[in-house]
């Protein structure tokens, strides 16, 4: 392998980049280059061993995105203890299960008041070795308990300050522990290997032309094994790694013109919604004219994939259409050097068809916080002659499609349950044997707990999770996400989600796009009206809503909604029905609107 450790991708990257910016934030008031990064990584690494942190301790980490994480993380990682890491944002209760769970003898947090959450406990403070504020301020001590400040740690380097840099680490020790954020379960902690993440690292490098001197914008939380491999493939590279709070995302993105984006689908969809806009605000005569020219870019796009030779006749006409609508359009938001990585769950077919027509490159990928992030990818070239695929395994890395009940290996292009295989893979998950023995199948193999197929030529279709699947009264089987996928691409839709298990048809909770929906009331002069109560608004959603899941693949007759029920809480991550990484909790969303679900059976 090209890198022996996560060690070896720092000194390497440090060494080869030097004087560029590695990491910095929206603000540009905090910038680290790669030579003081390394030195800093170093010096912290110094720094814990003197609090006495040793090989195999378990360290807690909980913060929001900054340009300081990932050296925190290394340093931790450097002396051979494992790095336990959460986003800040999420409940503290989740947080006290994970520090607790861990096992863990330290606490590194930007939060004062998870900090004093934990100091409220004499155990905590009998057992803890140190605890450091990583977060803006001064903070030294809560009730003459002593609070270790990473800016006064950071006072004592300066460019004379004399550092070990010869550190070493040992490749098949557990670097993370990382917590998965769960659809449909309690958290566990995926053990996962040092030479994991420095693997995925290096077969992300064989899959992303990455150019030294660019900007990456980081979206997901560092705390997700698959936004952790990103930000390391970026910094190996010579990126400048850029942090932001996601409420300021498109600010920074307009300011910085960044070339490389990795993005939920459901950023990829608030995306989509910002550009339609800027179609309406350029008035109605470019509408009619946008509209038509989709029009003709969809049958275009139809040929292409039918017939290669069709690509080249019909360039002229997709250059000309770029030129004078679409570029107009993308660049409201990005320059015609972005490329958008997406990942965390699969996107809509309607959304990648959109963001090819409309010029806007993107790379799907697949993994799982047990695969140390990722294990298969396409490229810019494979995503345009594959889509709707997440694209081939790594190098090392073996795919095997299974039937869920037998465990007998699938026939090309059967859809079974997605196992992996290879040295990414989660070593168990701590203290949760029962866990393990489900997860981990013979020969160290990995169930997914998707389900999908890999084609004829070795790429991979993710259809959804195994436990997403819902068995209606008449025993047919359904794949809700692909459903809710295609629901979302309405622009009446927010979030959606469809339920239907035990039942004799399919309903569905919805956030409405409120934009939307008052616009559709004027017109048909129903304004003011509860869309509950709205029920002429109901039939046109719900028919509008099916024929959208029409298109879909395969569709069967009885996969159509035939009652919705309007929600105003959106799905997020702190009321616990988005993932960290932005996926539904189906199970959560589901459960939490019960009453309203089973009163949309009660109904006649």
């Amino acid at each position: 392998m090209k890198y022996k450790s996560l060690f070896d991708v720092w000194k390497q990257s440090c060494k080869k980049y030097d004087s560029l910016v590695a990491f910095s934030d929206n603000k540009e008031t905090i910038q680290i280059t790669y030579k003081e990064a390394f030195r800093k990584l170093c010096y912290i690494t110094e720094i814990f061993q003197k609090l006495n942190l040793t090989r195999y301790d378990h360290v807690c980490l909980f913060a929001s995105n900054s340009p300081y994480w990932l050296i925190i993380e290394q340093a931790i990682i450097t002396l051979g203890a494992v790095c336990v890491s959460k986003t800040s944002e999420i409940d503290i209760k989740e947080l006290d299960y994970v520090y607790n769970n861990s096992d863990s003898i330290a606490l590194i947090t930007d939060k004062k008041e998870i900090i004093s959450h934990f100091v409220e406990s004499e155990d905590f403070k009998k057992k803890v070795k140190f605890v450091i504020y990583i977060g803006n301020g001064e903070y030294n001590s809560v009730n003459d308990f002593k609070i270790y400040n990473l800016y006064d740690i950071l006072k004592g380097l300066t460019d004379e300050t004399p550092i070990k840099t010869d550190w070493k680490e040992e490749p098949f020790d557990i670097a993370y522990i990382n917590y998965t954020s769960g659809t449909s379960s309690f958290p566990k902690g995926a053990m996962l290997p040092n030479i994991g993440m420095s693997y995925v690292v290096e077969e992300l490098q064989k899959f992303n032309d990455i150019k030294e001197g660019k900007t990456f914008v980081v979206t997901f939380p560092l705390s997700s094994a698959g936004g952790k491999s990103f930000n390391l493939l970026c910094f190996s590279q010579g990126c400048r790694v850029m942090y932001t709070p996601y409420k300021e995302f498109y600010e920074v993105i307009d300011k910085y013109k960044p070339e490389y984006l990795h993005c939920a689908p459901k950023i990829m969809q608030t995306m989509h919604e910002k550009l339609m806009t800027a179609v309406k605000n350029k008035g109605v005569y470019f509408q009619h004219i946008y509209n038509t020219a989709f029009f003709i870019s969809k049958f275009i796009q139809s040929a292409e994939r039918r017939c290669y030779i069709c690509t080249k006749i019909l360039k002229p006409i997709k250059k000309l259409l770029d030129e004078k609508i679409y570029k107009q359009i993308r660049n409201t938001l990005l320059t015609d050097e972005t490329t958008v990585f997406v990942g965390s769950a699969h996107l809509a077919k309607p959304l990648e068809d959109y963001f090819d027509i409309i010029g806007i490159p993107l790379i799907q990928h697949y993994g799982l916080t047990e695969t140390t992030g990722l294990a298969v990818s396409n490229t810019l070239e494979s995503q345009k002659k594959h889509p709707y695929t997440v694209g081939i395994a790594f190098e090392g890395t073996t795919i095997r499609i299974i039937d869920p009940e037998t465990h007998k290996e699938m026939p090309i292009g059967k859809v079974g349950l997605i196992t992996l295989g290879g040295i990414e893979i989660l070593k168990e998950y701590y203290k949760n044997e029962e866990a393990t023995k489900k997860a981990i199948l013979e020969e160290h193999f990995l169930n997914t707990g998707d389900l999908g197929y890999v084609d004829k030529e070795g790429y991979l279709v993710v259809l959804s999770r195994y436990d997403d699947v819902i068995v209606m009264s008449n025993g047919y089987n359904i794949y809700t996400p692909l459903l809710e996928n295609e629901a979302k691409d309405s622009e009446y839709v927010n979030q959606i989600a469809i339920a239907g298990h035990g039942k004799p048809y399919l309903t569905a909770v919805i956030v409405l796009n409120k934009d939307e929906y008052q616009s559709w009331c004027i017109k048909n002069s129903l304004n003011g009206i509860d869309a509950n109560k709205n029920d002429k608004f109901k039939t046109f959603l719900i028919e509008n809503l099916n024929e959208k899941i029409k298109r879909k693949n395969d569709w069967k007759y009885y996969e159509k909604l035939k009652k919705v029920y309007f929600i105003n809480d959106q799905f997020t991550v702190e009321n616990g029905l988005l993932t960290s990484t932005l996926k539904v909790k189906y199970q959560k969303v589901i459960s939490k609107y019960t009453k309203e679900i089973e009163k949309l059976y009660e109904e006649k």
